[in-house]
């Protein structure tokens, strides 16, 4: 493993930091932004153990998300996903603050595929760092 400057946030780290508050695309951009840095050897470390129980419908939507930017990235970088990733697909859409119905027809239409299937509507930039 190569030596990173810096914190690496995993993604049980960043869903635990946004139970704790953390504004949502906070803890997920940073999740995001350490996978970015890390070597394509090193990434799986990032995603190995899984995230937390939910017990809100907001908790249950945010570990959709995680669990399916994780799957997205390890297939963009052709590695295996974890099986704690297939737990938390949401049975309803979800459109993370999409505020009106021009807007969510433009997410349902640009969202990746694995989003889609977990029901997380996010447009096309949805793995995107602000």
């Amino acid at each position: 493993m190569k030596k990173y400057r810096g914190h690496r946030y995993t993604a049980v780290e960043s869903f635990q930091r946004l139970l704790d508050g953390e504004a949502m695309w906070v803890a997920h951009g940073d999740f995001l932004d350490a996978w970015k840095r890390s070597e394509k050897e090193d990434r799986l470390e990032l995603v190995s153990d899984p995230i937390s129980q939910v017990t809100t419908q907001q908790e249950a939507r945010c570990a959709a998300l995680f669990a399916a930017s994780v799957i997205q990235l390890c297939i963009i970088d052709g590695l295996l996903f974890p099986e704690w990733t297939k737990e938390y697909q949401l049975s309803e859409p979800w459109y993370p603050e999409s505020r009106g119905e021009k807007l969510r027809q433009y997410r349902r239409e640009t969202t990746p595929f694995i989003f889609a299937l977990y029901n997380v509507f996010g447009g096309d930039d949805i793995l995107s760092r602000v």
